[in-house]
């Protein structure tokens, strides 16, 4: 399956929400955001299952930085739709998301308006707040539902 994250507020959220720090020593400076806690052993979870694990934002971070940043600390990002890869495919017309448009299964994003594109569009979303404590296991029990 091919699982895509939004980075703000889903994956890099305030700073009252509890982190980790997976990032080498060496990188930094250069990678200074902080994942919210649970992040990368989900993704680690997903990548052993066998998921492609993506990354879909309205930011304009570059897919080189993204994937450098996960690559870090362990965990390769196949592909990154950015809001300039977005705005090239999709247009900037059509919705703020569509994952479909890249082959996405699932997308997990903080946005109830991504959700309810999702059900314009029919794409599947799992919404997640970034207060939620249980977030990980809310994702992958979207995962689980989605492969049976």
């Amino acid at each position: 399956m091919r699982i895509s994250f939004d980075v703000d507020d889903t994956l890099v959220c305030h700073p009252s929400v509890p982190t980790e720090l997976h990032v080498p020593w060496w990188g930094r400076w250069w990678y200074s955001e902080l994942l919210r806690h649970g992040t990368r052993d989900l993704m680690q979870q997903l990548l052993a299952g066998g998921n492609q694990l993506w990354i879909y934002t309205t930011s304009y971070r570059p897919a080189r930085y993204l994937q450098g940043w996960f690559r870090s600390f362990g965990v390769p990002i196949y592909g990154v739709v950015n809001q300039q890869r977005h705005e090239r495919v999709v247009g900037r017309q059509g919705p703020s998301k569509y994952p479909p448009a890249f082959g996405i299964d699932l997308h997990v994003d903080d946005s109830a308006g991504v959700c309810e594109e999702g059900r314009l569009h029919r794409f599947d979303v799992v919404v997640i707040s970034p207060t939620d404590p249980d977030w990980v296991t809310r994702v992958l029990a979207a995962v689980q539902s989605r492969s049976s």
